[in-house]
């Protein structure tokens, strides 16, 4: 845990890296918040996705376990290409 004096140097120095170098600050605060992105790498997610729930619902129809695996691993995987492109590098 910081002391009083503590806390206050470093916001002084906070304050005088911004008057100085206000693009470095601006970089430092730009990566602390995730950026969420949209566009067409979310929308083919997705839509693997919904191609893999129907192709899990045709498995479920035909009662092939194979093909209900197969699906759900499309699902799981077109989940985690979503999330990993919505939150980005």
């Amino acid at each position: 845990m910081l002391s009083e004096a503590e806390r206050r140097k470093l916001i002084e120095i906070e304050s005088q890296l911004g008057a100085e170098d206000p693009a470095f600050v601006q970089r430092f605060d730009d990566s602390a918040k995730p950026q969420l992105r949209s566009g067409r790498g979310g929308r083919v997610a997705l839509l693997v996705v919904a191609v893999a729930m129907t192709v899990a619902c045709v498995g479920l129809i035909l009662g092939s376990v194979g093909i209900i695996v197969v699906a759900l691993t499309g699902i799981g995987a077109g989940a985690g290409l979503w999330v990993t492109y919505r939150l980005g590098p």
